[in-house]
This record gives structure tokens, C-alpha cells and sequence, in this order.
């Protein structure tokens, strides 16, 4: 190589330096450089006079230069946004704030355009790589790809989700929040990372000033514009991105020019969780992944500077030696397993880092540490109550069918299995021959029961306390499944009674009928004072070892019931993780009734918004019976694939739901008949998936027929009544709607009018309401909504803003209307076939707006949006999107006549 080829080439190292320099604060760009340059004092020269350059331009850009040059981007549409301001600036490209140019609503981007002079062919093709990869990210935690593409003078561009809040360091700081809470936002961080590489796509630059938290709630992952696909050239695979990094957060390998694989994002995320639990930084350089544990740190950092420790534990809610307590330990070796410099003694996967973190909150034994007998026996010790997550946004649960008429048919076969056990055990332990047996007459299964419980309450186990307990503990179950409550909770209690005294040699029957008793006060009559019962319940069970699983997984089934019931939807998805664990742990992973709890989780997720989470959970299930085949009950089966259908058309793929459901629909007829408990939880599944896909007549044939069995319970007969008025009002019978939402509402609203599933069928009488020209009445209902609906239930609040503005736009003020509307677009797009639903509502109403503003150019912009957006969901063309149809014709006709020569 020349000396000319030398310095071409130490110039392109200094310029990709000092892009990424760019990134970085003011005052750490120095430091960056000369660490970049890894002691190459040439590049590093280069490098700070292109920095000084940079500089001097940004001073214009402020007001601060000598020549006073403003920046020419603010004020110009770039594609259909209108740019702001400049919000930001990175190694390629400049970040402005910017809102579309047309319609009513209006919601703020993040529009990032390639500089001039830095729109190198190296340049471009990163940018437009970022585009990529964000096209192929939806999750609800990274921040979304809405537009794209070439400015006026032939620069990319793409318009992003704009995140209005604060650095996750920053905020949970501000927010004073102690590190319980802090694992539970960064373990959703883990969640969007993973999400990325199950997309082949590693972030590679993860660093605070990439994670916010968004002031509506939420962490969002930002910025892959160094990002790597996992699916491109080998020679991406293994090429050296040392300019490309950001030195402080970097791995080992980033520093030695090896290859960059998802361990590089878990090693990032190790440095990030270092700096958020013990608010220090880890130390700079590829030898880090050694440094001293966390714990240590920090009491170093007491006698050193004991102000900035006491401020850091101020911020986490706790004293400096209670940090220093709270991190050692498994919080430390969480930190450095994820922190290792060998990537292959790393965790496997973010998701395998945020399990660990979530365990730690369970109070379990994490991987990141030894199986040591002793270890796990104080782990056990330790478990106590669980850790409750701040309650989750409200979401439309009813319209999601609550997740419970699907999961009766599991609820029925658990039932069906104790009565069978029970009967079982008391014919071969205790029972003996049928004491009805020669007597001519026919044995009921109450007979039997009650003849079994006065012989073991009579003496006959006399001096075997341990197995009267269990016995009655069956009991009690098999009541359960018999219906008959009363019998059930006074055998419970007899067997609570009977084996409370006798500690661990009976706690798997004792915790069984606590848990089951606080079951029936807490999820059945809505007695709130139950739960303190059924946790003591779960954290005996989870210290009572392999033979306590099964129990403890029905017992944390009790509380999600409880918590679901409340809105405590992140709780749910916590408690469920466990309740599947503990199925699994207990009958293997390739088991059926592993493949049934898969089902159960799934429906639960699907009902909580996690419509991602549901599809991973019942696409497993499906494998796991598919491949057992023929040794897979055929009840089994069609619950698996009612769950599998059901998450993939929540995903968007009802085309691939259709056939799956219907086979599964046709086998159970055949095999059950139409009165059997799974068929009409298949019933009520069809009826979903041809509601999601605009089939609305077939769905409310559906519906009708479960409403005239109604023999489910309460809460799933609501549903029903709640589904069918969204569907008669969709068919144009609001008349009809009304009848159903009352019925609805008697039944959900009777134990408060603030509960969560209360509050969605108030909001769905409201759009009745209006439709019916009630205004008198939306116009209360909203005003005591208002105040009702809780602050952090982000889509509540927006369905509710999209109906006030309804009313305001009927009732002749569709000015006000617009301002109420203006940003809602954005808060109702998410994952989903609910948000996208929501999306083409919001915009609908934004036409709709527009229309009485006499703005027919903003009203045609939104209804073609909308109408793309229903398209895309609904298979078939409803009354909604055939009345837009027709409105944009009526537009277009009105247009060709004004500009027809006359």
C-alpha cells in the first residue's frame, strides 16, 4: 500500500470516527475519539480537526457562529411531514420534529434525513439499512417505523414513532424507583431485544440514550442505525465495526474486530443493567467483562465520596447499605454472567437474561449461579409473598372475549381429572367394594362422596391424619367439579382443618383447600380480603418441592383469575409464566398437558394485549401435540388448535386461523357433541375470528346460539352479551346493541362500576349511546368516565378521547373535536389486529371531522387511510368499510365535476 492509499485510508477511518463521535454529548466526543483511535495519535488528529469542523457548524446552526447560518431544514416539507425543529443529531443523519401536512390527525414524528455532505454511497446504504431493519420490528417496546423515503433533493429519509420522554436511567431516577421496579422495565427491554434477533437483527449500539421511557408509560427501544442483519453477506457477519460503537458500552469483541453475534447485545445490556441497579458506570475498555462486582463498588464508593452514594441510593429508595445489600449476590452475578468477556459463558438470549431477572423478582433461584443444594434451600426460605407489578393499561379485554370462554374447556378437563382421581383413590385406598353394591338401587356420585367423607371425618383414618387430608382434600376438588359449592367448602375446610397442624407432611392437600376456598371468596364472590389466603397458599406450594407443582400451578391459576379480574394485567403475565413453568417442570416439556397449559397461557396473553406473546406460546403447543400424534387425546388437540387459531388471527393471519379452527370445530361435533363444554368455547372462537376478519352476520349466529345455552359462567355470558352488541351495532341494529351491552353490564358492573371489564362495556354503551343520538346521556357517561378511567390505561383513555370526540363533532364543535383528536393516531397504533382496528377508527373519525370543518381534501386522506386499514384486517367488505367506500367515490365524482370544463 502507497503512502497516498495510507492517508486515503486513515481519512475514512477518521471520518466514520467522527460520525459516530456525533452520537455522543459534547464533552465526552474528545474522549470518545482517543479511545476510538486506540492510540493511533495521527487518526485521532485527523479525527479532532474533522470533530472541530463539526463544531463550528453546529455554532451556526445555534446562533452561535460567525456567520449566523440557520439550518435550512425546519420549515420545509420533506414527503408528507411538515419539519418542526431539529431534535437531534447523529453520525449520518439529523433528527426533526415533524407532523404530517394533511387531516386532522396530526401526530408527531421523528423524521431522520442523511446531512449534506455526509450522503456518502457507504453512508446511504447504512441509512437505508436502518430502514430496513425498522420495517421488520413491530413490538410494542421499539420505537415504530411509520414512512419513508426521498427527500426534494434526492436524500433518504423515514419517519418514526416519536417517544416523548426520558432515558430509562433518568427517568426511573426522577420516578425514585426502587431496583424490584427497575428489573421489571429493563426485563421488558430484554423482551424488545430478543424480539429483534428472532427477527435476525442485532442492535449492537444499546445504551441509555437509545432506551426511553415513554411518558405515557413503557420502555422503547430506539436507534438501529448501526444495527446488523443476522441474515446478510458473510462478510457483514465478521467485519470490523470498531469506529461504529459506543466505547462505554461496548463489548470485548467489538474492541478486537471479532465477530458481532447476539452476545454482543446481551454484553450491552449487561453494561446497562450495571449502570441502572448501582448507578455507576462499568469501566471502559474490552477487559471490562472482569471488573469488580457491583456490590463492591459501591462500598468502595462510600468512603471515597459518600454525598454521590447516598444520592444514588436516595434515587432507588433505599439507604447506601441497603443498595449495597440489595445487589450482592444473585443481582451481582445476574450482571456479570451477562457482562462475561467469553460471549459463549454470556446468557444464550436476552429473553434467557430477562427470565433470570424476572425469577430474581419471584424471589426463585436463578441460572446465573450454581445448583448447590444449599443455595436453593435458602432461595426457599427466602420466597414470600409475590411482588405485585404496577397495574398494566386497560385494554379492551371483553372485545378480546376476556380469554375465558376459551379456557373453560381446560377449566372442565382439570375437573373431570380430580372427580376421577378422587374416586379412584377412594376405591382402592380407603373405599374398598361400592357400599351401595347389592342394594338394587343406582349409586350417585353425591352418595358416594358423602358416604366417603362421614367415614373419614367418623374415625375410621384414625391416627392417619396425613392421608385424611388428602382424601378430603379430593373431596372438596370433586365437589368442585360437580357444582355443588356448599359441599366443596365445608369438605375443604375439614381438610384445611385436619392438616394445618401437620405442617410439610401434609402441605400439598392443606394449600390445595386454602388455595381453593380463597378461590371461590375471591374470584366468585369478589371478596378482596380472600388474597392475603391464597398468597400463603402459592409460597408454601412453591417451597413444598416437585410433588407440590400441579397444586401450585392450579393455585397461581386462582390468583391470575383474581388479577385479571382486576386489570393487574402485568401481573398476570408474570403469575402465568410461573403457572406454565410449573405444568411443565411437573409433567415434561413434550407432554400434552404441557401442550394444554401452553393453551392456557396463550388464551391469557391473547386477552391482555400480548398478542405476540400468545402466538410463541401456542405455536409450541401445537408442536408438541402434533408430534405426539395419535397419543395426543383428541380433546387435547382441538383445545391446542383453538388456542393456535385463535393467537394467529390475533397476529394478523386469520387465513392461516380459518381452516386450523374449523377442523378442530368439526371434530369436536363430531366427537362431543354440541352441548359439550369445548365445543361451544370452539363456538365462541369461530364467532372471534369472524368478527376480527368483518364476517359479522356469521358471527352473530354464533353468538346467538351460546346466548341461548348460557350455561357458562357469569363473566363468560357477559362476554358473549358484549360481543354481540359490538356485532349488532357493526350490522346497524344499535336497538339491539343496547338490549345486549345492558345485559352486559348488569352482570359485570354489579360488584363496581370502576372495574376494568366495567369501564370497556360503559365505553361500548357510549358509542351505542351515539349512534342511537342519545347525547344527553354519552355526554354524562363520558364526563364520569373521565375521571373514572385510570391515568396509566393509555388505550382506555385514547378510546375514550376518540368517543368525547365523537360527541363533540355531533353535537356541531368540530374544532374542539380535532384538538381532542390531534395525536391519537399514534397512541392507537401498536401489535395487533385490536390496534389496528383502532387505528382505522381513530382515523375514521378524523374524516369524519374533517368532513364538517368542510375539509374534503383531509376528509378523503383519512378515509383512504382508514380504509387501507380495515382492508388489511377485514376479509369481506362490512357496512363501515362499504359506507367509506362509497364516501370516497362521492369525493372523487365531486372532484372530476368541479374540474370539468364547463
Amino acid at each position: 500500500m502507497t503512502a497516498q492509499d495510507d492517508d486515503i485510508e486513515r481519512r475514512r477511518r477518521a471520518l466514520a470516527l467522527v460520525r459516530a463521535a456525533l452520537d455522543q454529548p459534547d464533552e465526552a466526543r474528545a474522549g470518545w475519539i482517543a479511545a476510538g483511535a486506540g492510540g493511533d495519535d495521527a487518526l485521532a488528529r485527523e479525527a479532532l480537526a474533522l470533530l472541530e469542523l463539526d463544531r463550528v457548524a453546529d455554532a451556526s446552526f445555534d446562533g452561535g457562529g460567525r456567520e449566523e447560518v440557520a439550518d435550512p431544514v425546519p420549515g420545509t416539507v420533506v414527503g408528507r411531514y411538515r419539519v418542526e425543529r431539529r431534535i437531534g443529531s447523529g453520525g449520518m443523519g439529523a433528527v426533526y420534529r415533524a407532523v404530517p401536512v394533511e387531516g386532522p390527525t396530526r401526530q408527531p414524528v421523528a423524521l431522520k434525513l442523511v446531512k449534506r455532505g455526509m450522503d456518502s454511497e457507504d453512508v446511504l446504504a447504512r441509512f437505508l439499512r436502518e430502514r430496513e431493519i425498522l420495517a421488520r420490528l413491530d413490538h410494542p417496546h421499539i420505537a415504530r417505523l411509520l414512512d419513508g423515503g426521498l427527500s426534494a433533493d434526492g436524500r433518504p429519509w423515514f419517519a418514526m414513532e416519536l417517544v416523548d420522554g426520558e432515558p430509562l436511567p433518568e427517568w426511573c431516577d426522577a420516578q425514585r424507583l426502587d431496583l424490584a421496579a427497575r428489573v421489571a422495565l429493563f426485563a421488558d427491554v430484554c423482551d424488545a431485544v430478543a424480539f429483534a434477533h428472532r427477527n435476525l437483527v442485532v442492535h449492537r449500539d444499546l445504551k441509555p440514550a437509545n432506551v426511553f421511557v415513554a411518558r405515557a408509560g413503557g420502555v422503547k427501544l430506539l436507534d438501529f442505525g448501526i444495527a446488523k442483519l443476522l441474515d446478510g453477506d458473510a462478510a457483514e457477519a465478521t467485519r470490523a465495526t470498531r469506529p461504529l460503537m459506543t466505547p462505554e458500552y461496548a463489548a470485548p469483541e467489538q474492541f478486537d474486530r471479532g465477530a458481532i453475534t447476539t452476545q454482543t447485545d446481551v454484553f450491552q445490556l449487561g453494561v446497562m443493567l450495571h449502570e441502572l441497579l448501582g448507578g455507576l458506570r462499568a469501566p471502559v475498555g474490552k477487559g471490562r467483562g472482569d471488573s469488580q462486582r457491583l456490590d463492591l463498588r459501591l462500598r468502595a464508593l462510600a468512603p471515597a465520596d459518600p454525598e454521590r452514594l447516598q444520592a444514588i441510593a436516595q434515587a432507588r429508595s433505599t439507604t447506601p447499605a441497603g443498595l449495597q445489600r440489595a445487589v450482592r449476590g444473585d443481582l451481582d452475578r445476574i450482571v456479570r454472567r451477562a457482562m462475561h468477556p467469553d460471549p459463549a459463558q454470556r446468557y444464550a438470549s436476552p429473553a434467557d437474561l430477562a427470565e433470570d431477572l424476572r425469577r430474581w423478582r419471584r424471589g426463585e433461584p436463578v441460572s446465573a449461579t450454581g445448583d448447590a443444594l444449599g443455595y436453593r434451600l435458602r432461595m426457599a426460605l427466602r420466597r414470600h409473598r409475590l411482588a405485585v407489578a404496577a397495574a398494566a393499561a386497560v385494554v379492551a379485554a371483553l372485545a378480546a372475549g376476556l380469554g375465558l370462554a376459551t379456557r373453560e374447556a381446560a377449566r372442565a378437563r382439570q375437573a373431570e381429572r380430580a372427580t376421577e382421581n378422587a374416586l379412584a383413590l377412594l376405591e382402592t385406598v380407603f373405599l374398598g367394594a361400592d357400599p351401595y353394591q347389592g342394594k338394587g338401587s343406582e349409586t350417585r356420585a353425591s352418595d358416594l362422596l358423602a358416604r366417603a367423607k362421614d367415614r373419614i371425618l367418623g374415625g375410621d383414618l384414625r391416627g392417619e391424619p396425613a392421608i385424611a387430608a388428602r382424601l378430603l382434600a379430593e373431596l372438596g376438588e370433586t365437589y368442585v367439579s360437580l357444582g355443588d359449592r356448599t359441599s366443596a367448602e365445608a369438605t375443604l375446610r375439614e381438610a384445611l382443618r385436619i392438616g394445618e397442624p401437620l405442617g410439610a407432611a401434609a402441605r400439598v392437600p392443606t394449600e390445595t383447600a386454602r388455595a381453593r376456598l380463597a378461590h371461590y371468596r375471591l374470584v366468585v364472590d369478589g371478596d378482596a380480603t380472600a388474597l392475603p389466603g391464597l398468597e400463603l397458599a402459592i409460597a408454601r406450594l412453591r417451597a413444598g418441592g416437585p410433588e407440590a407443582r400441579i397444586a401450585l400451578a392450579e393455585a397461581l391459576d386462582f390468583e391470575v383469575d383474581h388479577r385479571f379480574n382486576i386489570g393487574d394485567h402485568a401481573a398476570v403475565a408474570t403469575l402465568s409464566a410461573e403457572a406454565l413453568a410449573a405444568h411443565r417442570a411437573a409433567s415434561g416439556a413434550a407432554s400434552t398437558d404441557h401442550a394444554t397449559a401452553l393453551g392456557n397461557h396463550a388464551s391469557l396473553m391473547r386477552a391482555i394485549g400480548r398478542e405476540a406473546d400468545a402466538l410463541a406460546a401456542a405455536a409450541e403447543g401445537w408442536r408438541i401435540v402434533r408430534e405426539r400424534g395419535d397419543d395426543a387425546p383428541a380433546g387435547a388437540v382441538a383445545y391446542v388448535a383453538q388456542q393456535y387459531a385463535g393467537a394467529l388471527a390475533a397476529n394478523g393471519r386469520a387465513a392461516e386461523a380459518e381452516p386450523l379452527l374449523r377442523e378442530a370445530f368439526a371434530r369436536a361435533r363430531a366427537a362431543m357433541g354440541e352441548g359439550h363444554p369445548q365445543f361451544e368455547a370452539l363456538t365462541w372462537e369461530l364467532a372471534e375470528l369472524q368478527v376480527t376478519v368483518g364476517r359479522f352476520e356469521d358471527a352473530l349466529a354464533g353468538l346467538r346460539a351460546l346466548q341461548a345455552r348460557a350455561r357458562m359462567k357469569s363473566a363468560n355470558i357477559a362476554a358473549i352479551e358484549n360481543q354481540l352488541a359490538r356485532v349488532e351495532l357493526e350490522l346497524g341494529h344499535a336497538d339491539a346493541a343496547l338490549e345486549s351491552s345492558t345485559r352486559a353490564r348488569d352482570l359485570l358492573c354489579a360488584g363496581g362500576t370502576a372495574t376494568p371489564p366495567c369501564l370497556v362495556v360503559r365505553l361500548n354503551r357510549v358509542e351505542i349511546g351515539l349512534a342511537l343520538g342519545r347525547f344527553g346521556e354519552a355526554a354524562t357517561e363520558l364526563a364520569a368516565l373521565e375521571h373514572e378511567i385510570p391515568a396509566d390505561a393509555a388505550r382506555a383513555r385514547a378510546r375514550w378521547r376518540l368517543l368525547e370526540a365523537s360527541r363533540l363533532r355531533l353535537g356541531g364543535d368540530a374544532d374542539a373535536a380535532a384538538a381532542l383528536l390531534a395525536g391519537d393516531l399514534g397512541a392507537a397504533r401498536g401489535v395487533g389486529v385490536q390496534a389496528g382496528l383502532a387505528e382505522a377508527a381513530v382515523l375514521a373519525e378524523g374524516a369524519a371531522i374533517a368532513a364538517a370543518r368542510g375539509d374534503a381534501a383531509g376528509e378523503r386522506a383519512d378515509l383512504q387511510a382508514a380504509e387501507g386499514a380495515y382492508a388489511r384486517t377485514w376479509s369481506v367488505e362490512p357496512p363501515r368499510l362499504a359506507r367509506i367506500r362509497q364516501r370516497i367515490a362521492a369525493l372523487d365524482a365531486a372532484t372530476r365535476l368541479s374540474a370539468a370544463p364547463r
